[in-house]
């Protein structure tokens, strides 16, 4: 079924449910949303709120319905972790300074076994677009833009987490925002980014070319 393009069939089928969970690629969720507002149905997705759902909130709010994203492994786990840690270092009087966050779903090293390194769980378009996409992050005071597309290669870096595992990490999205979402408008360091394998030059920019 294409939701782009059946969409009364979405709505009869929406209609039907007391939830929906929406684990498309992140630009069809507006229309799932959408169809829930209309038919006063509860929503949930694991991906990020991005603009285009946040639009619709006021709608959301009319029809009584919850919509709810971010409830993934990030975003979602990793901001129940970071808050979780955050809060006990001002319980002690601690001033946040830095916080520096990777997450990512890898197989296990010995089932990593194709070019990418990677076993796809979800949606593999929604994959590569996110590889694809721009990220700023704050990094000692200074606010630095990643450039989305084949020029993001350069924000790819080493990681030292388990030497032996060989990883690399990258910037997710805009890290900048979450000085006021997490509150630590005190760090002159912010930054969120998603751990992969590392996987042969050639092979990471022909993926990154493909879009």
């Amino acid at each position: 079924m294409d939701i782009s393009k059946q969409e009364e069939k979405l709505a009869s089928l929406v209609a039907k449910q007391h939830l929906v969970i929406s684990l498309l690629p992140y630009v069809l969720h507006p229309l799932v949303a959408k169809a829930c507002i209309k038919s006063k149905v509860n929503m949930v997705t694991a991906s990020y709120i991005t603009p285009a759902l946040k639009e619709l909130e006021k709608s959301v709010d009319d029809a009584g319905i919850t919509v709810i994203g971010e409830l993934g492994l990030d975003p979602g786990l990793d901001h129940m972790l970071a808050m979780e840690t955050i809060d006990k270092a001002k319980e002690v009087g601690a001033t946040i300074e830095s916080y520096i966050s990777y997450c990512g779903g890898l197989p296990a090293p010995e089932h990593s076994d194709n070019p990418l390194r990677y076993k796809f769980s979800w949606s593999p378009v929604g994959v590569l677009m996110n590889i694809m996409q721009s990220a700023t992050y704050l990094l000692n005071g200074k606010v630095v833009n990643a450039e989305g597309g084949v020029a993001f290669l350069d924000a790819v870096t080493p990681m030292d987490y388990y030497p032996g595992l060989n990883l690399e990490g990258y910037p997710n999205r805009d890290s900048t925002k979450y000085a006021e979402i997490y509150g630590i408008s005190s760090a002159h360091t912010l930054l969120r980014g998603t751990l992969r394998y590392k996987v042969s030059g050639c092979v990471s920019d022909e993926t990154r070319r493909l879009f």
